[in-house]
């Protein structure tokens, strides 16, 4: 017992050395959660929770280890990891990248086009900005991308809070498996769609069509798999449907705000499996990677702001990145209506004052109504089936507008549009942003709309 309290001190001590050599959040995400003792006078044994942060370590802080053990221990080590499983019901396989060999798949491979039109262009992983917040999550997606139903990270969960880029990974890993493997056929659907779709499979008596939609593909990727609580019905259909693929070795990734254990009303065999591959979190970023993901979206809006105003928004939003955006969008719409630059001063004032007062007000009927205006059209035409192009292209802006000035999910900014389904409000987007990008006249008008209903 005594030997096992020094080896442990001997790691602890090892462990202050690297942690004033690098980023705080790093080192959480990384060392801190490890154990580790001499296994004899050559090795040195390191427990860690996972196969995957075995490999980051190795890979990653391999040389910053070896100057700790000469620096603290006065000697070298080699390093042998070990998986811990401390008896979690939530622990992680062992993970490599050596091909699985699945069962044989009843059904001809298929082409990836069903599903895939969902995937908004915006969510890739080259738009992904990546910091010691969510470098977990973002390599594991792109080894599940890279190989999909190859490595045992299957299936991948990854959760976080609101807005910290759970969606954002889950369809930059369809994109980059569409685009590296183009016979391979990815579907992408929020647990409400798939709740959806299956209850109208049932009413319309097709449900061998639902099942064929849902299990006949490579990658399945589902979305706030947490709203699958309370659905008894709905839960025994994706447990069929999970066994399924991971039988056949297909590759399957889940989000949802909150790790496998603490959703509530999900069966237990469900949660059991949700833990089978790999758990990852989305952690709020520092301060260094809230600046770098303004400077990356100013860079794709092809705008430039000061660097003591970026700084300035990084440090009044430190939770929720799509909120960190919207800010941003809403003082260049203040500075395009009053045709002025923002500079620290009115960055300020505008942050202190109008922004914290409007944000509380503002609604997606709100919004319509502004847009309806500026676009001289009915504001009932907002929830109408009505398709002329001046109607459709001022509710997309107003879709435009709800998510980026509002916390609304998709399905919800759908509803309020006449129950159009998320991946309208979805393409709505894409469309607007990119008219945006190519027409400033246009981009002034968004603008102007912007800054009327905040300002």
């Amino acid at each position: 017992m005594q030997t096992e309290q020094v080896n442990s001190k001997q790691w602890k001590d090892c462990l202050k050395y690297m942690s004033v050599r690098m980023k705080e959040q790093s080192f959480n995400t990384w060392l801190k959660q490890t154990s580790g003792t001499p296994a004899d006078d050559n090795e040195f044994l390191l427990r860690v929770p996972n196969q995957f942060v075995a490999d980051w370590i190795n890979g990653h802080f391999g040389d910053l280890i070896n100057e700790a053990f000469r620096e603290v221990l006065g000697r070298d080590y080699a390093i042998r990891y070990e998986v811990n499983d401390n008896g979690n019901e939530d622990r992680q396989v062992s993970i490599n990248f050596e091909k699985q060999e699945p069962a044989h798949s009843p059904a001809p491979k298929k082409t990836n086009t069903e599903g895939t039109p969902s995937l908004s262009q915006r969510y890739r992983f080259n738009s992904f900005v990546v910091g010691d917040f969510n470098q977990m999550a973002h390599a594991a997606s792109l080894a599940v991308a890279d190989a999909p139903g190859i490595t045992r990270y299957n299936p991948l969960f990854i959760y976080g809070g609101t807005g910290l880029g759970k969606t954002h990974l889950l369809q930059a890993i369809g994109h980059r498996i569409v685009e590296q493997f183009p016979n391979k056929r990815v579907f992408y659907a929020t647990s409400e769609k798939f709740t959806s779709d299956f209850i109208t499979s049932i009413s319309e008596g097709a449900v061998s069509r639902f099942t064929r939609m849902y299990r006949d593909v490579d990658a399945l990727l589902i979305d706030d798999i947490q709203f699958l609580t309370g659905k008894e019905s709905t839960q025994e259909q994706f447990f069929h449907t999970f066994n399924s693929l991971y039988h056949y070795g297909k590759q399957i990734v889940l989000t949802s705000d909150r790790p496998p254990r603490e959703i509530k009303d999900l069966e237990e065999r469900l949660l059991s499996r949700f833990s089978w591959g790999l758990v990852t979190d989305l952690q709020a970023p520092d301060l260094e990677s809230r600046m770098a993901i303004l400077y990356k979206k100013l860079t794709s809006e092809g705008i430039s702001l000061p660097d003591d105003v970026v700084r300035l928004v990084a440090d009044t939003v430190t939770t929720n990145i799509r909120e960190l955006e919207g800010t941003l969008i809403r003082l260049l719409a203040y500075a395009s209506l009053k045709k002025t630059t923002v500079d620290l001063s009115l960055a300020r004032k505008l942050l202190s004052d109008a922004f914290p007062k409007q944000k509380k007000q503002l609604t997606i009927s709100s919004i319509q109504k502004m847009t309806a205006e500026y676009f001289d059209i009915d504001p009932t035409m907002m929830k109408a089936k009505k398709k002329t192009s001046h109607i459709a292209l001022a509710r997309q802006v107003a879709m435009y507008l709800s998510r980026s000035l509002t916390n609304s999910s998709l399905k919800v900014i759908g509803g309020e549009f006449g129950g159009r389904d998320h991946t309208t409000v979805i393409h709505a987007c894409d469309i607007i942003s990119k008219k945006m990008a190519v027409e400033p006249a246009f981009r002034e008008r968004i603008d102007q709309i912007s800054a009327s209903l905040l300002y």
